[in-house]
């Protein structure tokens, strides 16, 4: 039951952009973990760009520095 969560700079999307981003997540979730359709559930969040270090980089990123599955390169 994979549950994605994606942070990104706030930007207007447009309902097509948001069905292939969608579309594109589930898809590659589905190939490489053996998911059901179903079982994907996305949360996008939009966050101010001056929100970024508060919000996402010192709370959620740089905690799990070691661990994530790709860095940034960039630092605060």
């Amino acid at each position: 039951m994979p549950h994605v969560v994606v942070h990104y700079f706030q930007t207007e999307l447009s309902a097509a952009a948001l069905e292939r981003v969608q579309q594109s997540l589930v898809q590659l979730l589905q190939q490489e973990l053996s998911c059901p359709d179903g079982a994907v559930s996305i949360d996008l969040q939009p966050i101010a760009p001056a929100q970024w270090q508060q919000q996402v980089y010192q709370p959620l990123i740089v905690p799990r520095m070691a661990e994530l599955l790709r860095r940034p390169d960039y630092r605060y």
